[in-house]
């Protein structure tokens, strides 16, 4: 009866199919997920914004031209061994080994600056130690370029530096910007010109002119707004859920931070108006020359009609 009963159970299984055995790697199961945006309130770093499908390259070129500006600013500062994933427990076996992994594939030291996923088109941002001040780095490397004129970056535009990420919300802006502007609120800060540089991307319960005012107002007791040559500019970069908040000094002398722009010749726009005004010269006196050239060839036909007659 034992006999039998094992052969019944074991009859109908005969018709099961079975799946296909799946194997996975160690290395394939901590694999960087794509299209996750990675950021996340309290982060410092730099907001980048470049030619649409080159976001890995700009955030490549662009952690190129901070590392070796940072050399200069920072001498000796060295990567410390800040993980990754922060909110993993001490003990946790799994981060553990994704640090592991982490490891095995970078033979070098930790790296200074880290890119981060934004999912979004046009947009990168790069994450870099805490003990780097963003703003002063590129402060720093844009006078430097503007005297040097020696072009490193072929995709990226603008280059903001976000000492301080915060959530996409008119009060949580507010305070990022108090943040990032303590000194101009500071009781001994000597009055001096202030402007707000706003661009909203894929927000839409968030508006320009809610934050404008609501921003300005701190600001506004002690200095004075102006749009075309303010010394500090209030940078204010938000998309999706996120926001990015720095302050700049000389943005616009600085050509707004823009590495595409920043490298255009004033030479060049006297010699267009040269070119336009020779051609215009030109225009003008061949417009002259031709009715008298057509005056003489009438003159020219009278005469050899008039022979013709004799």
């Amino acid at each position: 009866m034992a006999k039998r009963a094992a052969g019944d159970r074991s009859a109908p299984q005969s018709n099961v199919v079975k799946r296909a055995k799946r194997f996975q790697t160690m290395k394939d199961r901590f694999k960087k997920a794509e299209n996750v945006f990675e950021l996340s309130p309290m982060m410092k770093g730099f907001f980048i914004t470049c030619n649409r499908g080159r976001e890995k390259k700009s955030a490549v070129e662009v952690i190129d031209l901070l590392e070796q500006y940072t050399e200069k600013l920072y001498p000796g500062l060295e990567a410390g061994e800040e993980s990754d994933n922060e909110g993993d427990e001490a003990g946790d076996i799994e981060s553990e080994i994704a640090r592991e992994l982490e490891g095995m594939k970078s033979k070098s030291k930790p790296k200074l600056f880290r890119s981060l996923q934004t999912t979004i088109d046009c947009i990168a941002f790069v994450k870099c130690d805490k003990r780097i001040d963003p703003e002063a780095l590129v402060h720093f490397m844009f006078s430097d370029l503007v005297k040097t004129k020696q072009r490193h970056t072929r995709f990226t535009s603008r280059l903001i530096p976000a000492q301080v990420t915060c959530s996409a919300k008119v009060d949580s802006i507010v305070d990022a910007a108090k943040k990032v502007g303590a000194k101009l609120l500071a009781e001994d800060a000597e009055p001096t010109t202030f402007a707000l540089a706003i661009n909203v991307r894929y927000c839409d319960g968030l508006k320009r002119r809610d934050i404008i005012p609501a921003v300005a107002a701190p600001f506004d007791v002690k200095h004075k707004v102006d749009l075309e040559n303010a010394k500090y500019t209030i940078v204010i970069e938000a998309f999706k859920s996120m926001c990015v908040v720095g302050l700049v000094e000389d943005y616009n002398k600085l050509k707004r931070l823009n590495l595409q722009t920043l490298f255009d010749e004033p030479e060049d726009k006297p010699k267009a108006a040269e070119v336009a005004e020779k051609t215009t010269t030109e225009a003008t006196t061949e417009a002259v020359q031709e009715p008298e050239e057509a005056e003489e060839a009438k003159e020219t036909d009278d005469k050899e009609k008039a022979e013709e007659q004799k």
